[in-house]
This record gives C-alpha cells, sequence and structure tokens, in this order.
C-alpha cells in the first residue's frame, strides 16, 4: 500500500495524476497544460476544505484556518486589529465568522443525520493514496475524503441534495470519474473497497442530507471517461502535442440545437 499522511496542500503540490487533472483533460490537452498550475482557489473551494476539515479532521482544524475577527478596516482602528490578527495567521487559510457559522450548521447537520453521521465515524479521514497504473505506467494519485471498512466515503457540498438535482450536478462534476478513480487507486493500493458513498450536503437552511452510492452503471461511465482521459494524457506526453479540442484540425458541421429544431419542425 503506498499510503501517505500530508496535508492537502502537500498532496495537491505532490507529483501525480489526479480526477481534477483528468477533468481538464477532458477539456482538452491543450487546456491542461495552461490551467494545471495556475488554478486559484476560491471562495467555493476554500469554504469545501474548510468544511471537510471541520467535519472530518476537527481536532486539526484550527492549524489550518484562522477566523477573521469583526472590525472596519476602512478605520485606523480596524486596520490596527486586523494587522495584528494577520501576524498570527500566517500560514493560515482565512475564513470570516459568517463562514465559520455556516460550517458548523452544515456540520451539525451531517453529524445528526442518522446515516450521515454513522457512516462518518471509526473510519480513516484525508489520506493520500500513490499508485502506478499498471498499463501506462503513470504515476496517479487520490485522496480519499474517509475510508470506513469497505466504504469510500465523500463529502459534497450542493445547492440541492434532492435525488433529481443531485444527479445532473454529479454528472456535470464527472463524480463518475472521481468514484471510478478512487475506487481503482485504492484496490491497486492494497485497500479492498466495494462501495463508493456519496454524502450530499446542501449549503442553505435547512441544509438537507442525502446519502448516495454510486451505482454500477455509474461507475462504468466513470471507467470509460477516466480511461479514455488517462490514455490522451499518456499520447500528449509521448508526442507533445498538447492540442486543443481537435487532435487533427477539421471542419465541423453547425446544427442547431434539439430545442432549436423543435420550434423550427413544431415537434
Amino acid at each position: 500500500m503506498n499510503l501517505k499522511t500530508m496535508t492537502n496542500k502537500d498532496y495537491h503540490a505532490a507529483e501525480g495524476l489526479s480526477k481534477s487533472d483528468l477533468d481538464l483533460i477532458h477539456i482538452s490537452p491543450a487546456h491542461f497544460k495552461v490551467l494545471k498550475d495556475s488554478k486559484e482557489q476560491t471562495a467555493a473551494m476554500l469554504f469545501g476544505s474548510a468544511l471537510h476539515k471541520f467535519v472530518l479532521e476537527p481536532d486539526d482544524f484550527e492549524n489550518e484556518f484562522v477566523t477573521a475577527p469583526e472590525c472596519d478596516r476602512r478605520t485606523k482602528e480596524g486596520r490596527a486589529i486586523y494587522a495584528a490578527f494577520s501576524e498570527k495567521a500566517v500560514g493560515k487559510d482565512v475564513i470570516s465568522r459568517q463562514q465559520l457559522s455556516d460550517i458548523s450548521s452544515i456540520a451539525e447537520s451531517i453529524i445528526n443525520h442518522p446515516l450521515a453521521g454513522k457512516l462518518l465515524e471509526g473510519g480513516k479521514a484525508e489520506q493520500s493514496y500513490f499508485w502506478e497504473d499498471a498499463e501506462t505506467n503513470l504515476l496517479c494519485k487520490c485522496r480519499p475524503d474517509y475510508i470506513k471498512g469497505s466504504y469510500c466515503i465523500d463529502l459534497k457540498t450542493t445547492q440541492s441534495a434532492k435525488p433529481a438535482d443531485f444527479m445532473k450536478s454529479a454528472y456535470n462534476y464527472r463524480y463518475h470519474v472521481q468514484a471510478y478513480w478512487y475506487m481503482k487507486g485504492l484496490r491497486a493500493c492494497g485497500v479492498d473497497v466495494t462501495d463508493f458513498i456519496f454524502i450530499a450536503a446542501e449549503k442553505e437552511p435547512p441544509y438537507a442530507i442525502c446519502v448516495y452510492a454510486a451505482g454500477e452503471d455509474f461507475l462504468k461511465l466513470g471507467e470509460l471517461e477516466a480511461e479514455k482521459d488517462l490514455h490522451i494524457y499518456k499520447k500528449c506526453l509521448e508526442t507533445n502535442n498538447w492540442h486543443g479540442y481537435d487532435e487533427t484540425p477539421e471542419v465541423h458541421s453547425l446544427e442547431l440545437p434539439s430545442w432549436a429544431r423543435k420550434e423550427l419542425y413544431n415537434e
């Protein structure tokens, strides 16, 4: 088993092809080449990271995150307060008191949920796994949120945890690729996982929770797309051709979208 204990920042800086790398390759190799090392942390990403740490590793939360004081930085007094705070906050991610309040409320909803709360007990959180892909010999990596027995568990924040809505967002964000990639990596590292579980938590009151298990077709599509992305990446490395949407330029036929065709033909 190639398992490493490291911070989230160290994991992202370490070598290895991740699911987020596959997502960029899926757009195009050119996008991967340009965006791989230039993605800045957004407010949504910061919130998600803080929530994961708060829920999964609460004892370590204050080592990575700090809450900003409420002060008017337009005033001399406010600037002094914030300057003193900034000196103590070096090396940590800063969140607001409102963000901390929202995170606490979501965490409480997760912990009190009869399924989600039990799934996140007695396991191991935020461990990094590295493996060499048997077919391509490429170094790959994944960082599961939580491993409990044979379950690989992932915590997602979402606008709507309702099944019909979450299924759409899961497909759009390629969670099927993530489920397959993580299970592939864990098995390559000798971890006997049989199920991939998503805990979907809404970001606004009432912070509703739904729990999902990746289905057979979900994982099959994940395998199809992940392996295709992996082999495109391998080919780009070998040829140094980091092309855009077309590997070989061609003229595409520009057709009407389905909704416009219905309007045109009164279907």
